[in-house]
């Protein structure tokens, strides 16, 4: 079911689900994010008149038990959880619903590696019942899918009560003079006074935890690099420490200097979302404002807490990353600021393009839910980039019909698989090695392209050195079988760690 934001797909399927509850079957919703299970629990309660149970990594144990228990004697009829709830010992499944189809947080990519979106259509396969697939923008796969007649396809082109979509504003900062170290323009900060005037919500996003994505020593050219990662290192503020955002080591700020033996003077590149959370205190002093991202997250009190605030129009500004484009329903947010629309991405990712036009749609349908008229502004420096010109042509099917003919142009997914191999090492030699190695074994299938080896982008990740290699094929799934047996077969030393990821979204 694919739906503009705020169409109502959620009632159109909870009358779904209200018939097959009748027949006294076991219902699965699955949402993409911890984070989205209380304020949907609400809606739900609203409408069904009870407590659904709620399955995530985040409850206790003695939920997890209840839920189990109630599960296999067939007396727990609905249950609302992320990705693992997928493998609960369902009895008498007679639905899926798996909302935000799209959502790259569905793929685990840690531990025990699956897509939850797959897996959910095969279980659903496998037990002959139905699976409903629900978004704004449906991804490259699913849309090929029903592209080939492969899925029903139902449509919802109009918003509830025919709220229109956002008006799209851009403001080209290469003509406009910003204060040193400030982000915020002066034509984004006088639309933003015309909706705080009439008591609406405006939401300030910017995709970039902590306060700067990294310090430089004026004086010596210092950076922080995490000493188990090849990646710089997060400062924040709020703790006054630096993170990093791949294995979570904290490291004092404080550095001796190079040059003069005193402490490093350092300057701050780039903001997160505390720097723009600090510039809009001192613009708009008197008005309550918020941060919303997972640093600030980290109970659920505090979740609870905050949506709260949000519904009832306690807090007036909110400055938000990805966390809370992702199916949120806040009646009074009417303007939304993209303060940084950067769309270069990493160069790594395929899917990079795809999704930021999932995004951003998402994003902006947060605003102007209950109103006739909300706005949407995109500072950029890029105002031709071609990604920003297909989200302000807000015309999905468009992009995805172009972005599968350049796929099919370059031989990539969802029309050849692709199966990445990381190899870790705690040096760079053995990894590489070892890569060359396997390469050897599987070069031998010759409907296989054996791409690599190379180093990772992210080449050192928790003190382990990592090489990649990526195997690509139309034979999908022979060839998997086939990989997967002289896989088993090698002789691969203690030293190294291998890894397979099938259908990758990370390419880190």
């Amino acid at each position: 079911m694919q739906g503009v934001t705020g169409s109502g797909k959620t009632i159109v399927y909870f009358e779904r689900i209200k018939e097959i509850l009748k027949t006294n079957q076991q219902v699965l919703i699955l949402l993409p994010e911890i984070f989205l299970t209380n304020q949907f629990k609400d809606r739900f309660e609203e409408f069904f008149g009870f407590t659904p149970s709620i399955w995530h990594s985040k409850i206790g144990i003695k939920s997890k038990r209840k839920i189990w228990q109630g599960i296999i004697n067939n007396n727990l009829k609905l249950v609302i959880g992320a990705r693992s709830a997928l493998l609960l010992p369902f009895k008498n499944l007679g639905l899926i619903v798996l909302d935000e189809e799209h959502d790259p947080s569905y793929k685990q990519d840690e531990g025990i590696i699956y897509h939850a979106r797959d897996m959910a259509i095969a279980r659903a396969s496998f037990e002959n019942i139905p699976i409903h697939l629900v978004s704004a923008v449906p991804s490259l796969e699913t849309f090929n899918n029903i592209k080939n007649k492969k899925y029903n396809h139902t449509k919802l082109v109009d918003r509830y009560s025919e709220s229109p979509l956002p008006e799209a504003k851009v403001i080209d900062l290469q003509k406009v003079e910003l204060k040193k170290d400030h982000f915020i323009a002066k034509e984004t900060i006088n639309t933003v006074n015309e909706y705080l005037k009439k008591k609406e919500q405006v939401l300030f996003f910017l995709n970039r935890r902590g306060y700067a994505p990294f310090l430089i020593c004026k004086k010596c050219g210092f950076k922080h690099l995490c000493p188990d990662c090849s990646i710089y290192l997060t400062y924040h503020k709020s703790i006054n420490k630096l993170i990093c955002h791949h294995c979570g080591n904290k490291v004092k700020k404080d550095s001796k200097c190079k040059v003069d033996k005193d402490l490093c003077d350092f300057r701050m590149y780039g903001p997160g979302v505390e720097k723009i959370y600090e510039e809009l205190i001192n613009i708009f002093p008197k008005k309550k404002i918020k941060i919303f991202s997972s640093d600030f997250l980290s109970k659920k009190s505090e979740t609870e807490t905050i949506l709260r605030k949000i519904e009832k129009n306690e807090i007036d500004i909110l400055v938000g990353t990805q966390l809370i484009s992702k199916g949120f329903n806040f009646p009074k947010l009417n303007c939304i600021v993209v303060v940084d629309a950067d769309f270069s991405g990493m160069g790594y990712d395929l899917r990079t393009t795809e999704k930021n036009i999932q995004l951003y749609n998402q994003l902006s349908g947060r605003a102007g839910r209950f109103s006739k008229k909300s706005t949407i502004i995109y500072q950029t420096i890029t105002p031709l980039n071609e990604t920003l010109k297909d989200v302000l042509e807000n015309n999905p099917e468009k992009f995805l019909s172009n972005e599968l003919k350049v796929r099919k142009n370059n031989n990539l997914p969802p029309y050849t698989r692709l199966i990445a191999l990381i190899i870790s090492a705690n040096s760079s030699q053995d990894s590489f090695r070892a890569a060359q190695e396997i390469k050897k074994k599987l070069s031998n299938l010759i409907e296989l392209d054996v791409l690599g080896p190379v180093n990772s982008p992210i080449f050192r990740v928790k003190k382990k050195f990592r090489t990649r290699l990526l195997l690509r094929s139309k034979n999908s799934n022979l060839i998997q079988k086939k990989v997967g047996k002289i896989i088993e077969n090698l002789t691969i030393s203690k030293k190294i760690k291998l890894t397979v990821d099938v259908d990758p979204i990370n390419f880190a």
